[in-house]
This record gives structure tokens, sequence and C-alpha cells, in this order.
């Protein structure tokens, strides 16, 4: 793997199985990950992105050490969505699942707060092997894994997660682009968003008349105010991406992960080509984007090490 796409990548295999300790048991890390598997979704559906933090719960049940297991679980994240962030029981379900992923799988339990799933609570019991077999794990491993920044979209009551999550390079792109925002529409269309997810949806265009009959206008009149709101998120979630990957070590290339950064990147390019945005911002300014991607990350990750070469790359 180039990037960590989960979590529980940060521990697999070698603490699951027993030959390295976890640096606490049990743990809580906001995780970065990043996934390039929804790239036509995001800036759309409200919730997708090439780059997501992921706050994940993580306990390791040794045999002769048990710390907690599946009711614990349930009820310090039922405790935390109510008390802690004040959710309504009735606006929360649980749905039963399995989980499987990395060589293991187990029982899960997901959680929806009206309509969207927030977190799942994953119990990996069991080693899989590629005949379908599977045997007991020694150490059973809570897996919790929550959208950070649509826990943030839910506690906001925002028309999508977005503006929450790149709040300070939103407010500088959008005053250097001069895009407009159409707040009424975008307040209509929120709540629907999410039936435009390519990877569920038959016909876009289905979808796109069925939204515009809800928020009652024509669907050109929609799609002309949410279009370049969209490509605007593109570049922001795009951009703070590549902002963690070629932090921590990669770079735009055409082999392997780097060519998912250089992939996003060019796509960033592209889209600030044909919105004349580059006339607007220039180099100079779109390197800007970064810097306010690192003060919307300040309050998680600190402040970022220098590094030097940074701009050159991009």
């Amino acid at each position: 793997m180039d990037f960590v796409a989960a979590g529980i990548f940060c521990f697999q295999p070698y603490c699951v199985t027993g030959e390295l300790d976890p640096p606490a048991n049990p743990l809580i890390q906001p995780q970065f990950c990043a996934r390039f598997n929804d790239l036509d979704n995001i800036g759309i559906t409200g919730r997708h992105y090439s780059g997501f933090i992921m706050l994940g719960i993580q306990v390791f049940n040794k045999p002769d050490e048990h710390i907690f297991f599946k009711d614990e679980c349930l009820e310090f994240n039922h405790r935390w969505l109510t008390e802690g962030l004040g959710v309504d029981p009735d606006e929360i379900t649980y749905v039963e699942d399995v989980w499987a992923g990395g060589g293991n799988m187990g029982p899960s339990i997901e959680y929806f707060i009206r309509g969207m799933e927030v977190g799942n609570m994953v119990f990996m019991q069991y080693k899989t092997f590629h005949d379908g077999s599977r045997e007991e794990l020694a150490i059973k491993v809570i897996d919790t894994g929550i959208g950070l920044e649509r826990v943030a979209w839910i506690y906001n009551g925002s028309p999508t997660s977005y503006q929450d999550t790149f709040q300070n390079a939103y407010n500088y792109f959008m005053s250097k682009s001069g895009v407009h925002y159409n707040h009424e529409i975008w307040e209509k269309f929120g709540p629907y968003s999410c039936t435009l997810n390519m990877d569920e949806v038959d016909d876009p265009e289905v979808a796109w008349q069925q939204i515009a009959d809800k928020v009652g206008l024509p669907v050109a009149d929609v799609r002309a105010a949410i279009k370049p709101i969209q490509e605007v998120y593109v570049i922001l979630d795009h951009t703070r991406t590549i902002l963690i990957t070629i932090s921590d070590g990669a770079l735009p290339s055409n082999v392997g992960g780097g060519g998912n950064v250089r992939n996003i990147l060019r796509r960033v390019f592209s889209i600030m080509k044909k919105n004349g945005w580059w006339e607007k911002l220039g180099m100079e300014g779109f390197l800007e984007i970064f810097e306010k991607h690192k003060e919307d990350l300040a309050g998680i990750y600190g402040t970022f090490p220098e590094y030097k070469s940074f701009a050159n790359i991009i």
C-alpha cells in the first residue's frame, strides 16, 4: 500500500497478530486517509473526499488482557453521540453487518444519523484466507472508524460538509475567484445531494431532475448554481490531499500511488484553466491555498514542518 486508506492500516498486521504492541490500548487517533475511488462524487454528495480524517477507536484484546469489546463499545459510542454531541437518540439508527478487509473480518455495527453513516464499529475476530476459510484471531480487535468531517456536518447543520472542512481555504478561494455561492439553492439542494452518488445512481439526468422538482426550480438553474461550487470543492479537496501526501513523502509521478497524486493535481489544473481561475489567482495565489489548508488543519496537526521544495514540486 502506498497510502493509508483507513485508520486500522497503521496496525495491520503486526498489532493485530500481537507481534507489536500499539502505542496505547485502547487508543483514539485522528488518521488522515487517502482514497482515490470516489473522485466523481467529490464536491457534489456533501460527504465524499479523496482525503479525509478518520477518527479511529482501536482496542486490542489479548487472551490474558481483556480491555473491552462489543457491548461496551456500543455503549461508549452511543453515549458520545447523545451526551457528547447532543444528538437525539431517535435520530440514530444502528445496523448490524459484516466487515472484511486486510485479511481480517468480523461483525460490525454501523450507525447512521438522519440517514447518513457517521461511524462503523468493527469487531475483528477472524483471520481470512483466499479459499474462503477463516480462523479465530487470538487478539480480538475493535476498529471503529468515524468520519470526522461528517461529524462536523451533522453538528453544524450545514448544506454540505465541505465548507466546514475547508473554511479558511474556501473563504480565500472564493474571495480571489469571484465565484458566487447561491446559498438559497444549496440549502435546498443539500439534503438531496446524496442521491447523486455516481456509484449508486442509475441515471444521473433523472436524479438531477428529481432534485430540481423537490427544490422547486428548473433543473438548468439548479445545475448552474451547483456546478461552479462543486468544482471549487473539488479543488479544495484535492489540494488538501496533495498537501498531506507530499508532506508525508509522496511525489507526483507516473507510477504507483504517485500516479494518483499527479492525477488529482492535473485535474485541479484542468478545472482552474477551464474556469479562468488561473488569471484570478496565478501560481502564487494557488500556492496560498495550501497555506490556508494548514490553518484549517492546525487544530489537529499543529504547525506543519517546513518543506522547502513543496512549491517547486507543484
